[in-house]
């Protein structure tokens, strides 16, 4: 008997009429998780898993070890073929490939908005003096939520062009005194 080749399957038997055999060996199609042809053509992992496929002369005629890969660093989810998506605080979006390092993209932390100090959203935003507010991360752009709104001058004062305290308010006549931004 003769026995098929790594990554095809089947039988062939010794005939005593030509062609002096009897079956065949087929290609064994790509495992789950894997593309191309066959087997013995080559199979690659789908975009976002990581191994390879090798062709065996046992059943089932190949050894696979195609693995999902896990959501990289500032990202949630299952893994990368299923989808991942950026935490909160961070921009950015994760694409699935079948190259190292099986996906594409990055979440990145996002800086604070106008009107407010700090190194980034996840860090914490604090409102400028004069300002006030909150700013807290979320997962929808523009990934915080929250603003710093200018302060209206107080009763007494007002401030040109805007009447508010970052403008720059002074004392009605009559009133004395000063105005300043603080945190």
């Amino acid at each position: 008997d003769c026995k098929c080749n790594a990554g095809y399957s089947g039988t062939v038997i010794v005939a005593t009429a030509s062609p002096f055999y009897a079956g065949s060996c087929s290609a064994v199609a790509c495992p789950t998780d894997s593309s191309g042809v066959s087997v013995p053509a080559g199979c690659t992992c789908t975009a976002g898993y990581s191994g390879e496929v090798l062709a065996m002369a046992t059943s089932p005629f190949y050894a696979a070890s195609c693995s999902k890969v896990a959501c990289p660093s500032n990202s949630a989810g299952a893994d990368v073929p299923t989808g991942c998506s950026c935490n909160a605080g961070y921009a950015g979006s994760v694409s699935a490939l079948t190259s190292s390092p099986f996906y594409t993209g990055s979440c990145s932390e996002v800086p604070c908005p106008t009107d407010s100090a700090g190194v980034n959203v996840i860090g914490g935003c604090s409102c400028n003096a004069g300002f006030v507010g909150s700013i807290s991360a979320v997962t929808s752009a523009p990934f915080y939520t929250g603003s710093c709104s200018a302060v209206a001058c107080p009763s007494n004062s007002a401030g040109w062009p805007l009447s508010t305290v970052p403008a720059g308010c002074r004392c009605h006549a009559g009133y004395s005194g000063a105005v300043s931004a603080t945190t």
